[in-house]
């Protein structure tokens, strides 16, 4: 049987990698970031990237308690921001985008920037 190797990154490196990718601006529409990490967490091409995140059933979308909590944890590290007053928009800044590719993206998944940027991709089409 064949070991895996240790990951040298976290589920919260994955999400912060991301946001390199993603608009300064973009819909924070949990319903549409859920569904569509765990869609593409089905294919095998990002399995690797996204397995560790366990998503319930709900209804009227699958919801991963990890993805939610480390979308507030960003927040908290002030590297993800939402906007006030209704909090329709999360906001990245140029600082905390250059901090996550120095310490997150360049060293922890620098072999993975390919299948990041299409997982981007994906989200800023289903957040349109």
């Amino acid at each position: 049987m064949e070991e895996k190797s240790p990951k040298t990154f976290t589920p919260s490196d994955v999400i912060a990698a991301l946001l390199t990718f993603l608009p300064s601006s973009f819909s924070n529409d949990p319903a549409k970031i859920h569904t569509t990490i765990a869609q593409l967490q089905k294919k095998e091409e990002y399995r690797d990237l996204l397995e560790d995140f366990e998503f319930l059933d709900y209804d009227p979308y699958p919801y991963s308690p990890l993805l939610g909590r480390i979308l507030n944890q960003l927040q908290e590290a002030r590297l993800l921001s939402s906007l006030n007053p209704g909090y329709e928009k999360y906001v990245t800044t140029e600082p905390s985008i250059k901090a996550i590719k120095a310490d997150i993206l360049n060293k922890k998944l620098k072999d993975k920037k390919g299948k990041l940027e299409e997982i981007a991709s994906e989200l800023i089409k289903a957040l349109r």
